[in-house]
């Protein structure tokens, strides 16, 4: 069974800028502490990654792993899970909202089932972690 987070932030940047950053998936490692390494794989017909592999280090596993990408605009990006060690599956997004007073609204959203058993209060730990990494760390990328 795959687990779920969600978490939800306020960046003061435009959409258009925080897409772009979350398309810079070779910037990753620079700015996003659980990723060790990223490279785009695939580039799609819009110059954004269709396919891209990360390293990452997320406290109770580390992983190698490929996800393929479907962007809506400014307003969404999805990926799913190709191929990867530890996890079985994965799905995620970005959904912005621009804020009628500036700014942008981010909503994050991950599902994972990963391949082998962990305990329940260290998945929960390690999926908020990550949560909290994903917007924190771009929230500081984009307004430093």
């Amino acid at each position: 069974m795959a687990d779920s987070t969600q978490a939800t932030i306020t960046i003061d940047a435009e959409p258009k800028a925080i897409m772009a950053a979350l398309a810079d998936v070779a910037s990753y490692p620079s700015w996003s502490s659980p990723v060790e390494r990223a490279e785009v794989r695939e580039t799609g017909p819009d110059g954004r990654p269709a396919q891209a592999f990360f390293a990452i280090n997320a406290m109770i596993t580390k992983d190698e792993f490929t996800v393929a990408y479907d962007w809506s605009g400014d307003e969404k990006v999805s990926w799913h899970l190709v191929e990867g060690k530890m996890l079985k599956a994965q799905n995620g997004s970005y959904e912005l909202r621009p804020l009628p007073g500036g700014g942008t609204e981010v909503h994050y959203s991950l599902s994972v089932e990963l391949a082998i058993k962990v305990p329940g209060i260290l998945r929960k730990r390690a999926e908020n972690m990550i949560a909290d990494a994903a917007l924190k760390d771009l929230k500081k990328h984009l307004e430093s």
